[in-house]
């Protein structure tokens, strides 16, 4: 019976190891990338500035900055949750990483 019980807590450390070589295999796909970062997003929510612009002259309204987290949950308008405080609006809104490198337009 004993021999039975080591050799059964070998293989889960066996499938284990082989499914933690499998994961680390594959950080370098961007698809798991985009997962990772999703999943950060939604559990610990990320550094990011949002503004919010007016939909109809697109003046920009206000600017938030702080640990952003979407909530999915919403069918009118958007609630972003801000330092854990519920922001819901109906306006236009940017979301942007921080750190995030941005490019000019360019127009031809």
């Amino acid at each position: 019976m004993q021999n039975f019980k080591k050799n059964g807590l070998l293989n889960i450390l066996l499938i284990g190891l082989l499914g933690l070589t499998a994961m680390f295999s594959l950080t370098g796909c961007e698809k798991v990338a985009n997962s990772a970062k999703n999943i950060q997003s939604d559990w610990v929510g990320l550094n990011r500035t949002v503004e919010l612009y007016s939909c109809m002259t697109g003046k920009l309204v206000k600017v938030y900055r702080g640990d952003v987290r979407l909530n999915p949950e919403d069918v009118h308008g958007t609630s972003l949750l801000i330092d854990g405080k519920k922001v819901h609006t109906n306006l236009c809104f940017v979301i942007a990483e921080v750190g995030t490198k941005e490019e000019p337009i360019v127009t031809k």
